[in-house]
């Protein structure tokens, strides 16, 4: 809605008339501001008074200029000391007019504006820090309706992140999941898609902190602090799909793939035995390489997900990423040029096929699927359905919410709400006194 804040014309005092109309001057002064309103193309569906007869006479003259139709309303609300934020709260609920005119007195018009636009008026001048503080007493005072606050404490997230300030940018992305989260039925597909978001960026720290654990000795230590930070990043991936934005649930989708492979990476890099020589040597490397493959594998099988929304419509830059990490891990299948992004065209929707099936028969088929090596260890199992949510996928380095909706529109014979695959791991293994056995680190 276009909203057009205008003072009254100059009025008689009161002692000339109690009910202070416009003097001669003041209706010509305020004719003098429609006409050139007028000639500036501004056209008004409404137009609302205080009720006193000097905001009255100056919106009927406004109207006659400007006016798509002789609406002139008088509203509570308006005199020159009420409170701002009644009419604030309705102001952004407002849905009749497309362009309204409130017509009134200072201070009121003047602390309105300020409380309207200051934020944005400060950020624009480079004053974050008074942009800041305008934002943060909005939404203090104006918790409702839930959109307005998210899309301002969007606002104050993007300049925490300008000034470098991770933490404070983190806590206001952790307070948009939480007020999306909690909004109900006043939930809007605007606070899901900046939430979703917002919930993409923390859960990628959960998996860079994830890649900055090596498997150092000794061994079971590292080892169990990998598993959980990885178990902790593919939850947080996984519950992005519940937003249904078709970025998000790419990029979750990618970062799963990469959670996978970097632990298949981190079990071949571990740091070996100082004491283990020759033979023996050759034989945990020979071990390790079996209990990394099935991370491997079912990072291949993930990022194919990715491949599987790319065939139904969806391209994007993290179901390129995916596309191109497939190209590295299985040149003979990906690397080829028509897998080339040039044919996906344009794409205007998101389709979500559910993957349920399809992960209970390959969990079926991979629980008998078991390795022992010669010298008594056992290499883990590679039971464990793959992840097959069709596509949430982290991204490398800090992803930023972006303020464009994308949410996604199921195609025919889609589910509306993507299913949730149950996520089970291949089990790792643990280094022993240079044996290679079977563990589970819980």
């Amino acid at each position: 809605m276009d909203l057009y804040l205008m003072q009254h014309g100059r009025a008689t005092t009161e002692t000339e008339d109690p009910e202070r109309p416009l003097t001669d001057a003041g209706r010509a002064a305020v004719q003098r501001v429609a006409e050139r309103a007028s000639a500036a193309g501004v056209r008004i569906s409404g137009c609302l008074h205080s009720g006193k007869l000097r905001a009255e006479q100056t919106a009927r003259l406004l109207v006659t200029e400007i006016g798509v139709k002789p609406s002139v309303e008088a509203r509570p609300g308006l005199a020159p000391n009420d409170p701002v934020g009644p009419v604030a709260e309705w102001l952004m609920t407002d849905t009749e007019h497309q362009s309204l005119a409130l017509v009134g007195h200072m201070p009121f018009l003047g602390r309105l504006a300020s409380l309207l636009v200051a934020g944005d008026l400060y950020q624009q001048s480079n004053a974050n820090d008074k942009a800041l503080i305008a934002y943060q007493h909005y939404v203090t005072d104006f918790p409702k309706p839930i959109e307005a606050a998210v899309e301002t404490h969007f606002k104050m997230a993007e300049i925490h992140k300008g000034m470098h300030d991770e933490s404070l940018y983190q806590k206001e992305l952790t307070e948009i999941v939480r007020i999306d989260g909690a909004a109900g039925p006043e939930r809007t597909g605007r606070t899901r898609t900046l939430a979703g978001r917002s919930a993409l960026v923390l859960a990628e720290q959960l998996y860079q902190a994830c890649v900055a654990v090596k498997l150092r000795q000794p061994f079971e230590t590292s080892l169990k602090e990998k598993r959980q930070r990885m178990d902790a990043t593919i939850k947080a991936m996984t519950t992005l799909v519940d937003y249904q934005i078709a970025d998000v649930t790419a990029a979750a989708t990618f970062y799963m793939a990469e959670t996978y492979f970097d632990f298949s990476r981190a079990l071949k890099e571990s740091e070996r035995p100082a004491d283990m020589k020759g033979a023996n040597l050759e034989k945990f490397e020979a071990d390790l390489d079996e209990a990394a493959y099935p991370f491997e594998d079912k990072a291949i099988k993930v990022h194919e997900k990715n491949m599987e929304s790319l065939h139904a419509g969806v391209f994007n830059a993290w179901t390129e990423k995916s596309l191109s990490r497939l190209a590295e891990m299985v040149p003979g299948r990906y690397a080829k040029n028509e897998m080339s992004s040039g044919f996906i065209g344009t794409i205007d929707r998101y389709v979500y096929q559910s993957p349920l099936a399809q992960a209970a028969i390959q969990a079926a088929a991979a629980s008998n699927a078991a390795t022992t090596p010669t010298n008594g260890g056992t290499v883990p199992t590679t039971a464990g359905a793959t992840p097959t949510n069709g596509g949430t996928t982290p991204s490398n380095g800090s992803t930023t919410p972006s303020s464009t909706d994308q949410t996604t529109q199921p195609g025919p014979g889609a589910s509306t709400t993507p299913s949730k695959p149950a996520v089970t791991h291949p089990v790792p293994m643990a280094a022993n006194q240079g044996a290679v056995k079977n563990a589970n680190p819980q």
